[in-house]
């Protein structure tokens, strides 16, 4: 045979082997079926492809682009989850040695991404369900900044071991568009990316979805950030959104019935004013021991009053003092109490101080004390109505288990809603024939003790064995196991009532107005103000006032019946003021 003949000869024969080799390898996994398997063999055989570790994701796009042209294929997705299930069944094997665990890793790298072919084999069995695949691919090879791949990335992986089934998918269907968004328009950093763009990215995804109900999709933005500032190993104070669970703030600064997740600066456009209001923040958080909530408070003021001055190109130290009086002569002028507009001038006062201390200013360009107004105590007469708590009493056996437990709390003891929300089981003591009940006032950022019914103790210990809540337990959880949300308890109570038709349907529930309900009680029996406003923890009587709301009545019953009596008629009065004159 000459030697040419020969060579050819040996090439087909090596040719051949490796054919048989792949189809060999190919054929190991058992769970595709011999169709689909033939299929993938002829394609990687006219790829030139000699060994199943060949395989990767260029090829499966390849592979996918050749399903797609073969019009005798009349199920692609089909054929592409077989090729999936081959690759798999081939990284379970390599997975099995050192080099093979190397080789598969979930750190980032500038290449393609298929989930179902993540390197944890459970994660990627759990992808071959998707039933179109929209999900799976993602390109880490694009020409955009490495920071916002990683990003994407960093939320890619919690996403897919957070979720499960459709809500992953939809998750990831939504990141997707995100990446795509920041790449169109040049987003380099999603932690900062600013309200407009994030306004546009909203808009974008209306216009996409026009009025579909997509929470999974339109939260997806909230959630990326919340990853990154979570999960980053220092805290990302640049970030325009900050995640208050990374701070691990005291029990004592926290509502868990209110908690405050999140607070936002992306509103206030001037970076410079951003940056100073985050420091004031910071400034707060660290060095303060102001609630969580009053922070925050303090924090939508300030950025009320940055946002006024959106338009300025200077920081807000460098704004013109005329413009800064205008501005405080604007809270005077909107109908607000007394009291909140001398708040609001107070806030934006301390905020100025802090920037005389750090240097922003040598002096503050305003006297508070012109813009400050007398403030006139009201009273609002909100106690409840005797016929609106008896009818809820009487219809109590309609309303649900943990409903009916947290009303009588508030109609017998007068705590607040809120406090009402945080009781724990072992907040509850026997005493001598007495029973009493421990309150944490956040406000106050203490405990009280007050005196509960025996009937109230009791129920409340029969709650407590029928759910098995230990003594550190919430006496009323939340579906995640936390407090329960004053925000639901009054969505509930409204509900309910309107179900019930508490005074026809009409009554408005405040659970506050129970804690002016037993104050005017208690006072109008004979109780001293001051042992109301103790009962209460108040740290002022004038507050204790405000509470009791038959106070102006009382005067004014006891003012008629003096001048009932002919000796103390007006007219004598106005003599005794003559003669005294």
């Amino acid at each position: 045979m000459p030697a040419y003949q020969l060579h050819i000869y040996e090439q087909q024969e090596e040719r051949e082997a490796l054919e048989q080799k792949i189809c060999e390898q190919v054929d190991t996994c058992t769970e595709v079926n011999g169709k689909i398997r033939n299929r993938v063999k002829k394609f990687l055989i006219e790829e030139g492809i000699t060994d199943i570790s060949e395989m990767d994701v260029a090829l499966r796009i390849r592979y996918e682009e050749y399903l797609e042209r073969n019009e005798t294929v009349h199920a692609p997705i089909t054929c592409l989850r077989g090729f999936d299930r081959i690759f798999l069944h081939q990284m379970k094997e390599e997975m099995q040695t050192l080099a093979g665990r190397r080789n598969y890793t979930t750190e980032y790298r500038d290449q393609w991404i298929c989930l179902t072919y993540y390197p944890e084999i459970e994660i990627a069995e759990s992808f071959l369900t998707s039933k179109d695949g929209k999900e799976l691919l993602w390109d880490f090879t694009l020409e955009c900044p490495k920071s916002l791949k990683m990003q994407i990335f960093t939320v890619l992986k919690e996403v897919i071991h957070t979720y499960k089934d459709r809500y992953r998918k939809e998750k990831l269907l939504a990141l997707q568009r995100l990446y795509q968004f920041c790449m169109k328009h040049q987003v380099a950093d999603i932690e900062t990316m600013t309200l407009a763009k994030e306004q546009q990215f909203e808009q974008e995804l209306s216009e996409h979805f026009r009025g579909e109900k997509k929470s999974a999709v339109f939260g997806i933005l909230r959630m990326s950030r919340k990853i990154l500032f979570l999960q980053a190993p220092e805290i990302h104070w640049n970030a325009n959104v900050w995640f208050l669970e990374r701070f691990h703030f005291s029990r004592e600064r926290m509502n868990p019935s209110k908690p405050v997740e999140w607070v936002s600066f992306k509103e206030v456009n001037n970076l410079e004013n951003q940056k100073i209001l985050q420091k004031y923040l910071r400034y707060l958080f660290g060095i303060t021991d102001l609630s969580i909530s009053t922070i925050r408070i303090k924090l939508l003021e300030l950025r009320t009053f940055l946002v006024h001055f959106n338009g300025e190109e200077k920081p807000i130290y460098e704004v013109e003092a005329e413009k800064i009086q205008r501005y405080l002569e604007s809270i005077q002028r909107q109908d607000t109490r007394e009291k909140t507009a001398n708040g609001r001038i107070f806030m934006i006062l301390q905020f100025y101080n802090f920037l005389v201390v750090k240097g922003y200013l040598k002096k503050i360009p305003f006297r508070h004390e012109y813009y400050l107004q007398k403030e006139m105590h009201g009273h609002n007469d909100r106690s409840v109505p005797e016929r609106i708590y008896t009818e809820i009493l009487s219809k109590l056996a309609e309303f649900p288990e943990h409903l009916r437990l947290m009303f009588l709390h508030l109609w017998c003891t007068g705590i607040r809603g809120s406090e009402v929300c945080t009781l724990t089981g072992g907040d509850y003591e026997e005493k001598n024939g007495d029973y009493w009940l421990k309150v944490y006032q956040v406000k106050m950022k203490t405990y009280k003790r007050v005196p509960i019914p025996e009937a109230l103790y009791k129920l409340v210990q029969v709650y407590k064995k029928k759910y098995q809540i230990g003594p550190e337990e919430y006496l009323f959880k939340s579906k995640k196991g936390g407090a329960f949300q004053y925000a639901t308890l009054r969505y509930q109570m409204l509900k309910y009532c309107e179900k019930n038709k508490i005074a026809d349907g009409e009554y408005i529930f405040r659970s506050h107005d129970y804690r002016h309900n037993l104050a005017t009680l208690y006072y109008d029996n004979g109780i001293s103000l001051q042992a109301v406003r103790d009962y209460l923890g108040h740290e002022y009587e004038e507050m204790t006032r405000q509470y009791v709301d038959y106070m102006p009545k009382k005067l004014e019953k006891a003012s008629e019946a003096y001048f009932q009596e002919e000796t103390h008629s007006f007219a004598a009065e106005l003599m005794k003021g003559e003669f005294h004159g």
